[in-house]
């Protein structure tokens, strides 16, 4: 009988850059850029103390998706659930269907 070998750990992701998964590296290089792009665009009308409290929530959000986890979940399936639970009906009314 032939033997196989089984993966053991199938759910947990691969580390592509250093302790970054590819998700990881992806949010904080999206966040960079974007940090980048508002500093250079802003950088010339407000000073910099107005820049960094503008930037700093940005950078807040983009680290929470990359590294935050709430219960074990990742902070983007939190913000999934919530954006789901607020767009949809929340109200179920039950109806007895016929039995075939």
């Amino acid at each position: 009988m032939r033997q196989f070998h089984v993966p053991q750990f199938i759910e947990v992701e691969d580390k592509i850059f250093g302790p970054l998964t590819l998700k990881q590296f992806l949010y904080v290089i999206g966040g960079t850029g974007i940090i980048f792009i508002m500093y250079v665009l802003l950088r010339s009308i407000l000073p910099f103390f107005i820049i960094f409290m503008l930037i700093a929530p940005v950078g807040a959000f983009f680290g929470a998706l990359a590294f935050y986890k709430v219960n074990g979940q990742p902070f983007i399936k939190i913000l999934e659930s919530m954006l789901t639970h607020y767009t949809t009906t929340r109200l179920f009314i039950w109806k007895k269907r016929e039995q075939k």
